[in-house]
């Protein structure tokens, strides 16, 4: 206790000491539209003292084209505003100087098409490539040059500190990118695939990677720690009011085989955008939502063949009504043949299971969002998500199995061959429904009241067969069959209420905030195991329907009924402070959290209710040096429930020779987290410079504790809560372009340790993972040529404090490369060449390959809307799939099939209708125009030089 008080004090007299330095300056805050009314997002806004015309400031306006600044002298000052393509603008400001919610609304400005861009010129220049503000990653994608008709996921596979897993997840700053928006807009909701793997990637003129908060946080102002990362794509001006699209089709060698289209619409500010297609080369356009219900025997892993179609709209009126959704269909056929091997780690000694596995794995997937934002009056808004998804699923899994002793003859202690065949069905219905209230009569006070409701119901049914040879007992062999009938069900009704009050005059920027949640989870899970006689199915399975099959018998000990109910409370007291360097949000959250089990079947495994208290402060902070540099720090904790198969006190047997028991006794954890996070970006150097700090430390973290029996290598499987568990990530990065603008470097560190407690057949166990991964990139740019080298080092320390081998080192050493030439008559030849070489691994599965791609391009017709594609994969034919995982207890290396070589010739047809934008030229997007009427520069420093005009003081 003593120790948290100490904490809040320290807390608090840093809020304290901060805002004493916040008084004394002025915002000038407006917007720049286009002649259609809407904001024109990345457009380069000057702040300019007169008479002198020194450069006070620079900025860029966001997603809704507007822009801020603060100063804290009096004055005259001109606001200058550019835009490639654009004609400039400039507006007189006169600023006095109160208290630092002081702020000047400046009028909309409006930028009106450049007269040499009508006449299609292409205006050169140089653009920067990445920029950092505040809780902003913004990528110019015209300077991360793709291949001809790449889509987004092959951007963003380019850009630095931005990573696209093999399944197409999209990470950033070691957080995962849960939303694509399109010009700020969702777009398919919590879906990202569906954008980046079907939108082409020439329609995107910025990447923005966001830091962004919960709804309820950004219509109340208070910041509830829910915070996501999402990825804004900002459309091509000359895209945003019009038809466009693309359809594509390509056929192969070995029967490879890819269609799509999208057909988008476009036009003040409203959207709607219908896509499909279908391939069997593993570029899966949609996420897999089944494999989240069911689990998958093969991973991502693989060869699929996947279809799809879906449908996405955002429409209204943005200041008052606006409705937005989608709904989408898919299937996927996903085949695998893997080998892994796995070195069990105990005290004194090693087993070693080497196992094959055939697999295939068929689903199909209808998901659907709905969003209503209604903002019924000055005072109140309603935003309202409803969301759907149902999911079908047909599995089957063949898998052959050794054990071996880690003594010198590697005796086998069991084999295992086994066939499993499952069949399910699950659903999901949840929503979420915020309403907030500001009292106009009493400026800064607001009320919100949020509701979020959740229901879940996925059934299962299995048949598995086993054949067991123990090679240490003289016992004949073992065979079982067993069909198994499982459901999972589960509830959840969760409310909260923010009440804001600002403390005296809300113009000084001080709030006191207060808040209460409560959520209530109904969870159940039942589990029917019965045994069938193996004669009478000699090693062939039946696809599972629901019905028990004749001659079953029911095995009350490995079957269950659970019922687990979990209700947490948060009564949330903070402090809020807005000023003219920084916003701060801290105080205390006292969460206590009750549980209680019971089984239906067997009542001697019933939990009572108990009851967990938690009391933490909080802490977001966001430190502004300058408009361009910026410094965020967050504190915060938060409890996490067991999930049902953590609780349920009944062996799942599935695999006889891993059984996993539940413990129902398993107290909720406790994760206290801090994050730092700082970006800085220096507009005369073009200079680009982002670092995250993150660490966490857990209480009550669920371990897994594993006993091998030594006679028949059977190892049985159960949870304990620990405590102890850390781990602390950093990751930086700098851009920058070169003295000459045609080329430019980059370079980034990720680093990360993992410290976690377990057992090792029933002894406490530490492991430590580390890992460090530097690597750099070196870009140059020209009009005919263009291409891109970085290498890449990794180094990973796996230790532990019981262990019989020695710690394990794994090296991996690589580089990326790829290029592209621009040849005359609409010929393009682009190729890209990966090394990829470790050390460490099992015998056998160290890699040493070398992959290398490339596709010759010919655009043809008017406006070369129509592209013929020759593309060949993996032409040396080295592609492995390679993966290794290490935990407390075992070290597994795994190779899984993947695609080889092969070559496809592919048609694209692009299409478009801007209306009266269609005349206007694509700009080159590493260029910047330079000032159409010369003159100087600005005198001073800190802003620059604008792209386009001078300002009139300086002519």
């Amino acid at each position: 206790m003593i120790m948290r008080q100490h904490t809040v004090l320290a807390i608090f007299a840093i809020a304290a000491g901060a805002a004493v330095a916040a008084a004394g300056s002025s915002h000038v805050r407006g917007r720049v539209v286009d002649e259609f009314g809407d904001g024109l997002p990345g457009t380069s806004v000057y702040l300019l003292s007169l008479p002198d015309s020194v450069s006070r400031g620079m900025t860029m306006t966001d997603d809704d084209g507007r822009y801020a600044f603060e100063t804290d002298s009096a004055g005259r000052y001109m606001l200058m505003m550019t835009m490639t393509g654009m004609q400039p603008a400039a507006l007189d400001v006169t600023v006095t100087c109160g208290d630092a919610a002081d702020s000047i609304e400046v009028e909309d400005v409006m930028l009106t098409e450049s007269a040499a861009m009508l006449q299609e010129v292409v205006v050169k220049g140089v653009k920067t490539a990445v920029i950092a503000r505040e809780d902003t990653l913004e990528y110019n994608a015209g300077s991360f040059h793709t291949r001809t008709n790449a889509t987004v996921e092959d951007l963003l596979k380019k850009l630095p500190g931005v990573e696209v897993g093999s399944d197409g997840s999209i990470s950033s700053g070691g957080k995962t990118v849960t939303k694509i928006l399109v010009d700020g807009k969702e777009f398919f909701g919590d879906d990202p695939s569906a954008a980046t793997k079907n939108l082409p990637s020439d329609m995107v003129d910025k990447v923005q990677v966001i830091n962004q908060k919960s709804d309820l946080a950004r219509l109340t102002g208070v910041d509830d720690g829910e915070e996501e990362t999402v990825i804004n794509l900002s459309v091509k001006k000359n895209m945003r009011n019009g038809w466009f699209g693309n359809a594509e089709a390509g056929y192969g060698t070995d029967g490879r085989y890819k269609y799509s289209f999208n057909v988008n619409r476009f036009h003040n500010g409203n959207q709607i955008t219908l896509l499909g297609g279908g391939n069997n080369i593993n570029e899966m356009g949609f996420a897999d939502r089944g494999r989240g219900r069911f689990g998958s025997f093969g991973g991502s892993d693989g060869i699929n063949s996947s279809q799809h179609i879906g449908l996405n709209f955002n429409v209204g009126d943005k200041e008052r009504l606006r409705v937005g959704g989608n709904v989408i269909y898919s299937h996927s056929d996903r085949k695998t043949i893997s080998s892994t091997e796995t070195q069990y780690l105990f005290p004194d000694s090693v087993s070693w299971l080497s196992s094959g596995t055939e697999a295939r794995d068929r689903g199909h997937n209808v998901n659907a969002d709905f969003r209503l934002q209604w903002k019924i009056d000055e005072a109140n808004t309603i935003d309202f998500r409803p969301h759907f998804v149902f999911s079908h699923r047909d599995m089957e899994k063949a898998d052959s199995a050794t054990l071996r002793a880690g003594d010198a003859d590697l005796s086998r202690v069991y084999r295992n061959d086994s066939e499993r065949r499952i069949r399910g069905n699950s659903y999901d219905i949840s929503g979420n429904l915020i309403f907030n209230h500001n009292f106009l009569s009493h400026p800064g006070r607001s009320i919100s009241a949020q509701l979020r409701y959740s229901f879940s119901d996925a059934r299962q049914y299995e048949y598995s067969w086993n054949k067991i040879k123990y090679y240490l007992l003289s016992d004949d062999d073992e065979e079982l069959f067993r069909y198994l009938n499982t459901r999972q069900w589960s509830s959840t009704l969760n409310g909260r209420v923010t009440w804001t009050e600002p403390l005296g005059d809300a113009s000084r920027g001080n709030y006191l905030t207060i808040a209460y949640s409560a959520d209530y989870r109904w969870n159940n899970a039942d589990r029917m195991t019965y045994s069938l006689d193996p004669l009478l199915f000699p090693g062939s399975l039946d696809t599972p329907d629901g019905n028990v099959p004749a001659g079953a018998s029911f095995e009350d000990n490995l079957s269950n009924r659970f019922r687990n109910r979990f209700f947490t409370q948060e009564l949330q007291l903070g402090y809020k402070r807005v000023a003219r360097n920084f916003n701060l949000e801290t105080g205390l959250v006292f969460s206590p959290a009750s549980s209680s089990s019971t089984d239906l079947i067997n009542d001697a495994r019933n939990i009572p209710t108990r009851w967990v208290y938690n009391v933490a402060p909080f802490l977001r902070m966001k430190l502004k040096f300058s408009d361009n540099s910026t410094l965020r720090l967050h504190y915060r904790a938060r409890t996490s429930q067991p999930s049902m198969s953590q609780l349920q006190p009944v062996a799942d047997t599935s695999d006889p020779l891993n059984i996993t028991v539940g413990n129902p006794a398993l107290k909720p954890s406790f994760t206290q987290s801090v994050m730092a996070h700082f970006n800085d970006f220096n507009t005369d150097a073009q200079r680009s410079v982002f670092g995250v700090l993150n660490a966490s430390y857990t209480s009550n973290d669920i371990a897994v504790n594993s006993v091998t029996n030594p006679e028949t290598g059977v190892r049985t499987t159960t949870y304990d809560n620990v405590n102890g568990n850390w781990q602390l990530m950093a990751m930086g990065m700098l851009t920058q372009p070169l003295r000459n603008r045609n080329w430019r470097i980059n370079a980034r560190l990720n680093t990360r340790y993992v410290s976690s407690a377990g057992f090792v057949d029933g002894d406490r166990n530490r492991s430590g993972n580390f890992s460090i991964a530097p690597s750099a990139g070196v870009t140059f740019s020209s009009d005919i040529f263009q291409f891109t080298l970085g290498p890449s080092y990794s180094f990973q320390l796996a230790t532990a404090t019981l262990q019989s081998q020695p710690n394990r080192r794994v090296h991996s050493y690589g580089f990326d490369a790829d290029a592209s030439l621009y040849l005359p008559f609409g010929l393009e030849l682009t190729t890209d060449l990966s090394m990829a070489h470790n050390t460490g691994y099992t015998a056998g599965y160290n890699t040493n390959q070398w992959l290398w791609n490339a596709q010759l391009s010919y655009s043809l017709l008017r406006n070369k809307s129509l592209t013929l594609s020759l593309s060949v994969y993996d032409i040396l034919q080295q592609k492995k799939n390679i993966s290794r995982s290490v935990s407390s207890s075992a070290i597994i290396d795994s190779r899984v099939n993947d695609l080889t070589r092969y070559a496809m010739l592919s048609v694209t047809w692009k299409f478009n209708s801007f209306g009266s934008r269609k005349d206007i030229p694509k700009v080159d997007g590493d260029d910047r125009p330079e000032p159409p009427m010369g003159g100087e520069p600005p005198k001073g420093g800190g802003g620059g030089r604008p792209p386009m005009a001078p300002p009139p003081g300086g002519m």
